[in-house]
């Protein structure tokens, strides 16, 4: 993880060519790292920022990392943006 706490990707599937996006968020590592609700909250806020949908949304993996501090929460979503996203028939 950074000590930035953000990251955004695209993920391609080589298999059908669908494709799903995502973003990774982190509390910084020295301010805050274990604030578990302070972390959902930046999530929401991201989502609610990005006007995903709630049916766009395909998961949201929640994971701590343990330091000598205590645990570092990080979230990724994984979304796609509906049918822009799906391969073309033919």
């Amino acid at each position: 993880m950074s000590d930035f706490g953000t990251g955004l990707g695209h993920h391609r599937e080589m298999t059908d060519g669908w494709t799903s996006r995502y973003f990774s968020l982190a509390n910084p590592r020295y301010i805050g790292p274990s604030d578990l609700p302070k972390l959902l909250r930046s999530v929401a806020s991201k989502i609610e920022e990005m006007r995903l949908e709630p049916s766009d949304i395909l998961d949201l993996m929640v994971s701590q990392e343990m330091t000598p501090d205590g645990p570092w929460w990080s979230a990724t979503l994984y979304w796609s943006a509906g049918d822009e996203d799906a391969p073309a028939d033919g």
